[in-house]
């Protein structure tokens, strides 16, 4: 019976890590038979599922498929000499076209099959000129993703724009110094859990979003009641409207700032009943464990049996 293992670092740490978790352990849940396999010694794999195993101690056969990420290329090449069946799990196309080189190097007879997070990273990955097949399977949002009582906070993941979002913080306490006392927690070394927590309560999420296919960051806010501001990164395409978030991008200093402002009064005025905080979770819920499910079983029942 063919076995479907997700390659997988020891020490998941991403929002792409946590994707690939959640597709073996709700393939095992469906009844189809997968695993993450992980380099370095047997036991060292904090945070992955209990029946993860190392790649050395691992034989592929040729009706095995093996889930690789999109930017390790030391992986991809030693993907070339595998005897199992190769998927790409594409979860940033601009990663992707940054690693390859060239999307003609890769063998087509071997890297034919490409899972995407979003219409918008497979459309980019088509029309750069890869011409197998690309399926695209939407994450979930966990529901521990939730509103509570919002205080007037902003939440924020620097690591991605650094210099734009400490020029967005001075810029926005220059202009507006009535509103220099609002706190800003970053997020930065959390577990998905923990951003949820930080989520929760805070009123606005301002969004430094690079280079994403999808953005989880800002639909993980979405979910959480937040009025979200700022640039999605290029993920957004695919459910960002103007009537879901204060839209523009992370390098618009003074635009950033005064559309800050702009949350600030409109929570002010409704507190968490903001249309636009209600339209973004919305949006959100479409993202839901049961579409993810349905997407994800039908991809890999068209190539394994249950």
């Amino acid at each position: 019976m063919p076995m479907i293992y997700y390659f997988a670092y020891p020490s998941p740490s991403t929002g792409g890590d946590f994707v690939n978790i959640e597709h073996v352990t709700t393939l095992a849940r469906c009844g189809i038979a997968a695993r993450m396999l992980y380099p370095g010694p047997r036991g060292q794999h904090a945070g992955l599922p209990r029946d993860a195993q190392p790649m050395s101690d691992t034989r592929l056969g040729p009706e095995d498929y093996f889930v690789i990420p999109e930017n390790d290329t030391a992986l991809i090449e030693h993907a070339r000499g595998l005897p199992c069946k190769i998927v790409i799990h594409n979860q940033n196309t601009f990663y992707f076209l940054q690693a390859i080189g060239s999307l003609q190097a890769l063998d087509p007879a071997k890297f034919n099959t490409v899972i995407c997070p979003s219409r918008g990273s497979a459309a980019m990955l088509t029309e750069a000129g890869y011409l197998a097949s690309v399926s695209v399977v939407q994450p979930c949002l966990p529901e521990y993703f939730a509103p509570a009582a919002k205080r007037l906070s902003i939440a924020y993941a620097p690591a991605k724009l650094p210099v734009e979002s400490a020029a967005v913080k001075t810029a926005f306490a220059s202009m507006f110094p009535q509103h220099a006392a609002i706190e800003w927690h970053p997020i930065a070394k959390m577990s998905r859990r923990q951003v949820a927590q930080l989520l929760a309560p805070s009123a606005i999420y301002a969004a430094f979003s690079n280079l994403e296919s999808l953005s989880l960051a800002t639909l993980e806010a979405m979910k959480s009641g937040c009025i979200v501001v700022g640039d999605h990164g290029g993920g957004g395409l695919d459910y960002a409207t103007p009537e879901n978030g204060l839209l523009l991008r992370a390098d618009e200093i003074i635009d950033f700032s005064r559309k800050l402002a702009q949350a600030v009064d409109l929570f002010h005025r409704a507190g968490q009943g903001t249309a636009l905080a209600a339209e973004a979770m919305r949006t959100a819920s479409a993202f839901s464990a049961q579409r993810f499910e349905q997407e994800l079983t039908d991809f890999w029942s068209a190539r394994v049996k249950r």
